[in-house]
């Protein structure tokens, strides 16, 4: 992805810094020996701040000296601050688990809305660096919401810009053109001239993406114009992209001279971020001499692509999400750093101080480290035992589920059994009917035999009827199918009584005939039962539907 889309965006901001304060007034402030301790702080974060753009390692210094000093004067709003310059400094460095490592330390250390929702967006712009969209547009998003309650108009728009670019990266281009129309309307509400430039920059290349050339063009140029007298290196990032408009349009010529241009401010840059813009342009150059059918001096501007590349991506960004994850690695960086203040206050202390106190803050130190070491031992362990347990707890939630189930299956057999019991006795008792009826009364029997028969086969007949035991079946089935009739419900509520049961039957791999004998009813009836519940569950004719049914 395009690292420099975000650097774009900070270097209006640090232009805008660095034009209020001279880095060489700076520099002269701390020779004063009058400022207290809290100034001198302060100064050395806006020395480390300016820095950053163009010499990393001094920024790097002068960060670490400030942390040092607010450490000693138990600044922790100081301290935070520090720890983002050298978080930054070693972001420019693509070093980017000490990168987190410091951010995370300072957003443990802030107390206000407004410095954690600097730390979040520290954040987002780390995360988005190593590719990491999700974090980076669940931190930004943090940030916004923290501007958006504080009513921060400009810090607003670098939130809305900022998760334009996440969706940028995420190629998700249309929402990010909305984020980049609503940073862009905000932007010229009130008046924020470069971040009007970084929205039209940004939009231009949604534009790009959505193949409306000349719209980009027209975005860019107008980000050209209101970026006279500022930095060369935002110049050359919209020549590139206007460069990439102008081939797609087949304006070679107009590319060429675009890219040229955008080369020669590039090589007078000294900037840290200066290779990402460069591989930018080797990209386009790589695009256009391809369409020129200059493949010779396209493979060559490819070569350099890939070497430029791999000084770039000096180091794997997986390590930085890696670093994320494992705090205990931000942990042992944060002693490192405590261990550092000690080592220099030590040295102070030789020089000032008793043999018996050097040997006294030693032995401190050594149990001091001794105890954390333990500790990190414990920790270790302790996660270890609750890793054992969880795993023993779902070894025993399996356990439980798969007894249920074949208790459950248990039971459906159990169940199955009955209603192939009653079926054979209902036909049984159907057969006997069947015989008593043809029984032959001869006419010299007896009147009262003749009553007698007539009413046992009534008696058979209405307990044939009634049928009590199908009755206890259904419910015995309702009982233990509470959860099958409750989903099977919650999806079709209009099913009758009769359609649940028959369902439920169906469900136990019941044969047509057994369910007709089991309701006293025509094979015929179930058929059609069966056909009316196929349309209404919306079945193909392949579809089965007993298997159906065991989904619920």
């Amino acid at each position: 992805m395009r690292k420099w889309l975000w650097i774009l965006m900070a270097c209006f901001h640090a232009a805008t810094a660095a034009a209020q304060t001279n880095a060489d007034s700076l520099a002269a402030r701390l020779a004063d020996k009058s400022m207290s301790a809290s100034e001198r702080i302060r100064t050395l974060n806006q020395l480390a701040a300016h820095y950053n753009k163009d010499s990393t390692n001094t920024a790097l210094v002068w960060a670490n000296e400030a942390y040092l000093l607010a450490l000693r004067e138990e600044n922790r709003e100081l301290q935070a601050a520090s720890l983002l310059n050298l978080s930054e400094g070693y972001l420019y460095n693509d070093q980017y688990d000490q990168a987190l490592n410091y951010a995370y330390t300072a957003l443990d250390l802030v107390e206000t809305d407004s410095a954690r929702a600097r730390c979040f967006t520290f954040l987002g712009w780390i995360f988005y660096d190593t590719e990491n969209a999700h974090f980076s547009q669940q931190y930004h998003q943090q940030a916004y919401d923290i501007y958006r309650r504080l009513g921060d108009p400009r810090k607003i728009a670098l939130s809305l810009n900022a998760l334009g670019l996440v969706y940028l990266q995420k190629d998700e281009f249309a929402t990010a053109r909305k984020y980049f129309d609503s940073t862009l309307q905000l932007a010229r509400d009130r008046g924020l001239g470069g971040m009007v430039a970084t929205a039209l920059s940004n939009r231009g290349i949604c534009e790009n993406e959505f193949g409306r050339y000349n719209d980009a063009i027209a975005d860019f140029n107008q980000a050209l114009a209101m970026l006279k007298g500022g930095d060369e290196l935002s110049h050359a990032e919209v020549l590139n992209q206007m460069a990439y408009s102008r081939i797609m349009l087949k304006e070679y010529p107009q590319a060429g001279e675009l890219l040229a241009q955008a080369r020669a401010l590039i090589n007078q840059s000294n900037s840290n971020t200066r290779k990402e813009k460069l591989l930018d342009n080797l990209t386009n150059s790589v695009l256009l001499y391809q369409q020129l059918g200059e493949y010779k001096t396209a493979f060559t501007e490819l070569q350099e692509y890939t070497r430029v590349r791999n000084e770039i991506l000096s180091k794997s960004k997986s390590e930085a999400i890696s670093a994320l994850k494992l705090k205990r690695e931000a942990d042992e960086n944060q002693t490192r750093i405590i261990t550092l203040v000690a080592q220099k206050e030590l040295r102070s202390f030789q020089r000032n101080a008793l043999a018996a106190g050097v040997v006294l803050l030693i032995i401190i130190g050594f149990l001091l480290y001794s105890k954390l070491k333990q500790k990190q031992k414990k920790e270790k362990e302790l996660e270890e035992v609750k890793r054992a347990l969880i795993k023993q707890e779902l070894e025993g939630a399996l356990m439980e589920k798969e007894a249920l189930n074949n208790k459950l299956e248990f039971r459906d057999n159990d169940l199955k059994n009955y209603a192939l019991y009653i079926s054979q006795r209902n036909e049984m008792i159907r057969h006997f009917i069947d015989e008593l009826t043809s029984l032959d009364i001869h006419s010299d029997a007896k009147k009262e035999n003749i009553a007698r028969f007539n009413k046992m086969v009534n008696k058979f007949q209405h307990d044939l009827d009634i049928n009590k035991d199908a009755q206890d079946f259904n419910l015995s089935v309702n009982e233990i199918h509470k959860d099958f009739f409750f989903n099977l419900l919650q999806q079709f509520p209009n099913l009758t009584e009769n359609e649940r049961r028959l369902c439920a039957q169906i469900r136990l791999n019941l044969s047509i005939k057994d369910i007709a004998s089991l309701n006293n009813i025509s094979v015929k009836s179930v058929e059609m039962a069966r056909y009316r519940l196929r349309k209404v569950f919306n079945l193909e004719h392949k579809d089965s539907l007993s298997d159906f049914l065991k989904n619920f």
